[in-house]
């Protein structure tokens, strides 16, 4: 029993070190964050006692133990896109956009509403800072390799002026307007699962059609199953004034706690306006390149909380 209480401290004391590291944005990356997790886990590898839990272990589930979890809360899935559907080469472009966005913002913005018509745009660079210039024309050369967009060129100093036009085909037109952010959600997910220092059986399914105890139907975005925790995620590239207090209702009857609920945004308020919405709505506003780092807390502070049970 002695050895046991040591073993459990030793592994508080290890996720105390990790969530100290969380709480340091300033001068702390996400990789250094993993590499540190990895040191904690290692060391306590080393001892053959370490519960079978902490192994690094993950699996995925079949995606009817999400649909019979939200069943428990009289919520019918009535149509979900298949996997086969889901495309490596659009998640790789997702993953660049959510990370840099606000590198690529301005061309993003442009390209976006350049879909409302068949014209083209022109882009002045003059004034955008090196990285900008570089990760927008990255940007533009990914869409164009995928046809999405149908015309692009950089015209380099002294005009530093980019020209584009969009592709308004149905696949191009799902995917800037918004589809792009949810496969963001998705893959920074399956990213933090994957770094997690426990044991994880988790399930996802985007865009499902559901049915709520009323009857109304409803899409959500993006839903996760961790460890028997449903955390749904909706991810906006526009507006969002209209949405939040229906989210805010659904979220009640899909039983989420407003811990596991999110909001991600391209735009983000001001921290007051944030503060108050989610205090009024009950949900958790992140803009998109934050998302990475409050998902890593949320889940990391899941297995604090879960080892604190198994000492009690």
């Amino acid at each position: 029993m002695q050895d046991s209480n040591i073993l459990l401290e030793r592994i508080a004391t290890a996720l105390e070190k990790i969530a100290l590291i969380l709480e340091d944005k300033t001068n702390t990356s996400l990789s250094i964050v993993a590499e540190h997790v990895n040191n904690e886990i290692s060391s306590l590898e080393e001892d053959s006692e370490v519960p079978t839990i902490l192994k690094n272990e993950k699996k995925e589930v079949d995606v009817h133990i999400l649909i019979e979890k939200l069943a428990e809360n009289r919520i019918a899935v009535k149509t979900y896109p298949e996997r086969e559907q889901e495309n490596s080469e659009l998640d790789n472009l997702s993953q660049f956009m959510g990370s840099r966005f606000s590198d690529i913002k301005v061309v993003y913005e442009k390209i976006k509403r350049s879909l409302n018509s068949s014209a083209g745009f022109h882009l002045d660079m003059k004034t955008f800072s090196q990285s900008s210039v570089s990760y927008s024309c990255q940007l533009c050369t990914m869409l164009y390799k995928i046809a999405f967009l149908s015309e692009y060129k950089y015209l380099k100093s002294p005009r530093y002026s980019l020209h584009a036009t969009p592709n308004r085909i149905p696949m191009a037109i799902n995917f800037l307007t918004g589809h792009w952010l949810e496969y963001f959600v998705k893959l920074t997910i399956l990213s933090v699962i994957n770094r997690l220092p426990c044991k994880v059986e988790y399930s996802y399914v985007i865009n499902p059609q559901i049915i709520l105890p009323n009857g109304d139907d409803f899409e959500l975005d993006v839903v996760f199953l961790i460890n028997g925790n449903i955390y749904w995620i909706e991810a906006k590239t526009g507006a969002y004034q209209n949405y939040i207090d229906k989210y805010s209702k659904v979220a009640k009857k899909l039983n989420v706690m407003s811990e596991r609920m999110f909001m991600v945004l391209t735009e983000i308020p001001s921290q007051d306006i944030t503060r108050i919405l989610e205090k009024n709505f009950g949900i958790q506003i992140i803009q998109v390149e934050e998302f990475e780092r409050k998902m890593t807390e949320v889940l990391t502070c899941e297995v604090i909380s879960n080892n604190d049970k198994e000492k009690n």
